[in-house]
């Protein structure tokens, strides 16, 4: 019986290792703000083995009813992108339905590896449901 709970605990210690051996070698780069609302992430996208960019991406990690106002990423000072509108429906081409409480499609940019040495930011500026308006700025790391 003891070597069926050690060999247990080597598989359970393995599986753990294989996870966060994954999760650190895996090119990504990754951000909460300080308040904990949001969670961002700029991560390579590959489609059989070959990389087809980079794709930056924030999702709302609580329920809270909120408006978002603006997005931006930003590569040092220089905004990659900037949204201000936000689509809510369904799409023709291929169904997909959007929502923008919370974001059920998070994707806001597809680009180009980071460059080394540079800094990765996401802005949020947005309204909680009493009107008051916040700004909260995410470094990816």
């Amino acid at each position: 019986m003891m070597k069926f709970y050690s060999a247990l605990v080597f598989t359970v210690t393995l599986v753990i290792l294989a996870f966060v051996y994954w999760d650190y070698t895996e090119s990504t780069m990754k951000g909460n703000s300080e308040n904990g609302i949001w969670k961002a992430m700029y991560k390579e996208q590959k489609i059989g083995g070959s990389s087809i960019g980079w794709l930056a991406s924030i999702k709302q990690k609580n329920k809270e009813k909120i408006t978002v106002k603006k997005i931006k990423f930003l590569e040092e000072d220089k905004v990659l992108v900037e949204r201000t509108e936000f689509y809510e429906g369904r799409d023709d081409i291929d169904g997909t339905v959007y929502s923008l409480h919370p974001f059920s499609y998070p994707d806001i940019y597809l680009g180009d590896a980071p460059k080394e040495g540079n800094s990765y930011q996401i802005q949020i500026i947005w309204e909680d449901s009493s009107g008051k308006e916040h700004n909260d700025n995410i470094k990816l790391e």
